[in-house]
């Protein structure tokens, strides 16, 4: 993870907001806007943004199948393979050509 190398104070941020988002956009990234030196917020493009919370999502459903995995919730595949065809064509076993 990259560590933050655009730091501002919120008295920048409130005179040159279109200027944050236009160096945003044009550079991926976040922007750390302190408040008496503290870091108090993060800016970041919309993009940047999305795309972490597709990664997060991503990563709580790895974590839940890996949850349910080591508490032995799981189907062996052939089993599920059969669950499938069952439910989508109806219960009757679907013939393979050969």
């Amino acid at each position: 993870m990259e560590v933050a190398k655009r730091f501002r104070p919120i008295s920048y941020l409130k005179t040159n907001t279109a200027d944050v988002a236009k160096e945003l956009q044009e550079e991926s990234g976040t922007v750390v806007i302190t408040q008496n030196g503290v870091p108090a917020f993060v800016c970041v493009s919309f993009e940047d943004y999305y795309r972490s919370q597709e990664t997060n999502a991503l990563l709580k459903l790895v974590n839940m199948g890996e949850r349910e995995k080591a508490a032995g919730k799981v189907t062996p595949l052939e089993q599920a393979k059969r669950d499938m065809e069952a439910a989508i064509f109806g219960g009757a076993a679907r013939k393979k050509a050969g």
